[in-house]
């Protein structure tokens, strides 16, 4: 029977699916782009930026000068990283112009923000930066396992993938960061599914290839969401399969050493980080 811990396997699969589904949901992303000229600048640009500009980069330069090193690196490496980096900068812009007209469009009213200090909405982004890092390295680590790495850092970033969709929908709703990560936990099956279309195509490119390719489809994928996630148990007497799974307990508690570490260095400085994730655990509790 179905507890309140665990819900039928079938149940979870339907989930799965509905989240392919709404990532899969092109027809909302063509209304979004042809009802807001601001999404279309926005898409255009990064498509320019990232898939011509630096995926065309990437390829001539893997092409041309393979093996061509300057300063015992290769020109890949030594010009594709920085700019990786800056157009992680750049593309931030665009995708809060992108996500932002599509949360308005799709919902019935523009809820307000809730007001924060600049203290505040700093400590968040640092607490958010932290998380992208370790969650990277977790996924990374997870492709080290034996017989098992492949699947599971794949999955991972399924999660990772749906996460970065989802982020700035939840922002704009005043979500702190632990309210969305525990939202995720307890409707993984979906984000799995929603994340499953973007991590095939970039999960076995070269890390360069795959961020050039991410941020070309991320805008994309940004205006799929769904307002409402089907939710809640079916008792039925079938295989069950666990209605939250903790993604992201490795990464909290990598979190926790990194904002220790922040703690000791920094001190009185610091108190601002330490601070805003004790009120997000108190928010969430």
């Amino acid at each position: 029977m179905a507890t309140l811990a665990n819900s039928p396997a079938s149940q979870h699969w339907s989930y799965f699916l509905n989240g392919l589904e709404h990532a899969s949901n092109w027809p909302k992303t063509f209304i979004s782009f042809y009802t807001s000229s601001s999404i279309q600048k926005a898409m255009l640009t990064m498509f320019l930026l990232n898939g011509v500009f630096f995926l065309g980069a990437i390829v001539f330069l893997e092409t041309v000068y393979p093996t061509a090193t300057f300063l015992g690196c290769t020109w890949v490496s030594l010009l594709g990283y920085p700019t990786y980096i800056a157009l992680l900068v750049i593309n931030g812009k665009f995708l809060d112009i992108v996500a932002l007209k599509s949360y308005h469009i799709q919902a019935k009213q523009q809820k307000q923000k809730t007001t924060t200090s600049v203290v505040e909405t700093m400590a968040s982004t640092i607490l958010t930066i932290i998380l992208y890092l370790n969650a990277g390295i977790f996924a990374a680590l997870l492709y080290k396992l034996p017989f098992i790495g492949l699947i599971s850092s794949f999955l991972m970033n399924c999660i990772i993938s749906s996460y970065y969709c989802f982020e700035y929908q939840w922002i704009y709703q005043g979500w702190n960061l632990e309210k969305r990560l525990s939202y995720m936990e307890k409707h993984w099956a979906y984000f799995l599914g929603f994340g499953f279309p973007a991590t095939v195509i970039t999960f076995f490119l070269t890390f360069l290839r795959s961020g050039a390719v991410f941020s070309i489809i991320y805008p994309f994928a940004t205006t799929t969401y769904s307002q409402t996630l089907a939710s809640g148990a079916k008792a039925q007497t079938e295989w069950t399969l666990p209605n939250r799974i903790p993604f992201f307990y490795p990464v909290r508690k990598m979190n926790d050493l990194i904002i220790l570490v922040v703690r000791l260095v920094g001190g009185v400085h610091a108190d601002s980080i330490v601070s805003e994730k004790k009120l997000a655990s108190l928010k969430q509790e």
